[in-house]
């Protein structure tokens, strides 16, 4: 999960209870007990970590639908007390037939402030990750992966963290880092899926270097060079 979608996760989870509170003391309810909003909470916590987890293009749906369903523990509590629920509008009560004392939020921005921004940037963060192209890093050294992502966003892509051989799909290059266990693997198949792979290594081992073209690196080259900016070995894309 990265830092935007954890920001994100936080407020929706921290958001829940005043809303509910809320939402119920609008509507003249009755305050349902402490122990279904922390329910609640929980089920909200443990599902956007599963769903943010993932990568954006995989994500099935929207956090705020999964905000939604987390209301169906203080629709239950209200039904059991006996509460009365309002008439909805026909495209609410079609769209969320489950929802019936209209509790759900149509709108992030209900939530606060807070939540809300975190939601637009939660949601511009997907829209740059599903239409910018991919390229694909195999690093031994987590640092690398910080100096090479910000070079790629730079020009325009986004990086995907390779870690097996399996992971090379979907991605217009993939950097390769020699000193990784992993990097013939990953050179070979990105070479038998017609994936650019670039490689880069210590400047003193000209034998790996020959090895990475030999199995279908489109280049080789040392560190001090490839770190100058990674990002302009590739083309813009703005």
């Amino acid at each position: 999960m990265d830092e935007v979608s954890r920001r994100l996760r936080e407020a929706l989870v921290s958001a829940l209870p005043s809303y509910v509170v809320g939402r119920l003391a609008a509507g003249g309810w009755p305050q349902p007990a402490d122990s279904v909003l922390r329910d609640a909470q929980s089920w909200l916590a443990a599902e956007l970590d599963r769903l943010l987890a993932l990568p954006y293009r995989d994500q099935p749906r929207g956090p705020l639908e999964v905000f939604q369903e987390a209301l169906a523990g203080p629709t239950a509590a209200l039904a059991s007390a006996g509460a009365a629920p309002p008439r909805r509008d026909p495209a609410a009560e079609a769209a969320l037939p489950g929802d019936t004392f209209d509790l759900a939020p149509a709108s992030s921005a209900a939530l606060g402030e807070e939540a809300w921004l975190a939601h637009l940037a939660w949601g511009a963060a997907k829209a740059a990750a599903i239409t910018r192209p991919a390229c694909g890093v195999l690093a031994a050294n987590l640092l690398d992966l910080d100096r090479i992502e910000r070079s790629l966003v730079a020009v325009g892509y986004r990086m995907e963290q390779i870690r097996a051989a399996d992971a090379v799909l979907g991605q217009v290059v993939v950097f390769v880092d020699l000193e990784h266990p992993g990097a013939d693997d990953v050179i070979r198949a990105a070479a038998s899926r017609g994936i650019a792979a670039i490689a880069y290594g210590p400047h003193v081992d000209g034998i790996a270097m020959v090895r990475a073209r030999s199995l279908g690196a489109r280049d080789a080259l040392p560190r001090s060079r490839f770190f100058r900016d990674p990002g302009a070995l590739l083309p813009k894309y703005l």
